[in-house]
């Protein structure tokens, strides 16, 4: 059997909800030399039935299943399963665009200096509805001088396309940085290789209260500074853990992302979800100024009043 030029390594963990959706835009890519490498990490939902059916039907979809480890694991063990050259990445509740392999690929190719490559996204919520569009710096140095201040969404993990040569040598995910294992990564790869974007939206990037960024926050902190201070001793830079101690990580939905997504759904098609939003933010800070501001803009958008956002 010949390697696939991209092996695609997705950690499932009870994703049963949304896994049919990721598991579809994956299959439907336009550039269809890839293996999907499916990582049941023991859950105690029926997504590994919904993977087994996958690949019952279609040969590129193959399912490990184990006790639960945690990402790095689930991750570590795709990588070594994987056969592909390129090794995407993607995650088991969020959709990829058709055209994702095939544009990340013709970077890279195009790019011989650059190790991994991402894109812009799109945030879309627990319903699917769009809310925020999100470009991403493109210049490498920028990208690294992000990633250094400890900004691992500088590329976005689960749309991310590498070189398995670079990863070779840059050495896989690390158990000690488990929960940042994406900023981590990057600032070893960065030493390798450039690092970019396509400045295209090739992800709609799923927000709810159920994903890693709002489950797992604890340790996150002291493992981000773990991880920042390793990477400036290793480029020779100084490093003040002071100046990252306010480094934010995710946290639920509050009223002032409520009010983000109420104005920024406006540049999609939807016109109940800016409304959703605004009312949402109403109910979580009934007495805040800003909040009523958001209504007034949502309302007069809705109007005509006032331009939708681009």
């Amino acid at each position: 059997m010949s390697s696939p030029l991209i092996s695609v390594v997705m950690p499932v963990y009870n994703a049963e909800r949304y896994l049919r959706e990721a598991v579809d835009s994956i299959l439907a890519q336009s550039l269809r030399d890839f293996e999907l490498i499916a990582v049941d990490d023991g859950s105690k939902d029926r997504s590994k039935t919904v993977l087994d059916d996958y690949a019952s039907r279609d040969p590129r979809v193959r399912v490990i299943s184990r006790p639960n480890t945690g990402i790095v694991g689930a991750l570590n063990d795709g990588l070594d399963a994987a056969r592909g050259e390129l090794i995407a990445r993607m995650d088991s509740d969020d959709w990829v665009t058709p055209n994702r392999f095939e544009r990340q690929v013709a970077f890279l190719r195009e790019h011989s200096d650059h190790v991994c490559v991402g894109s812009y996204f799109n945030y879309m919520d627990a319903s699917g509805a769009l809310v925020k569009w999100n470009p991403r710096e493109t210049d490498p140095a920028a990208i690294e001088r992000a990633l250094l201040s400890g900004d691992g969404g500088a590329l976005i993990h689960p749309v991310i396309l590498l070189r398995r040569s670079a990863l070779e040598k840059a050495g896989v995910y690390r158990v000690e940085a488990q929960w940042v294992e994406d900023l981590d990564l990057y600032l070893r790869l960065a030493r390798i290789g450039k690092l970019s974007n396509v400045p295209e939206v090739l992800l709609h990037y799923r927000y709810h209260p159920q994903s890693v960024n709002f489950t797992r926050n604890e340790g996150r902190l002291k493992r981000k500074l773990w991880v920042l201070e390793q990477a400036h001793r290793a480029r020779g830079l100084p490093f003040d853990p002071a100046v990252f101690a306010g480094t934010g990580v995710g946290t639920a939905l509050g009223a002032a992302e409520a009010r983000d997504f109420a104005i920024s759904s406006l540049r999609f098609p939807s016109k109940r979800t800016p409304w959703r939003y605004a009312l949402r933010s109403l109910r979580l800070a009934p007495t805040d100024r800003r909040t009523w501001s958001t209504l007034s803009y949502v309302a007069k958008a809705s109007l005509g009043l006032v331009p939708r956002i681009q």
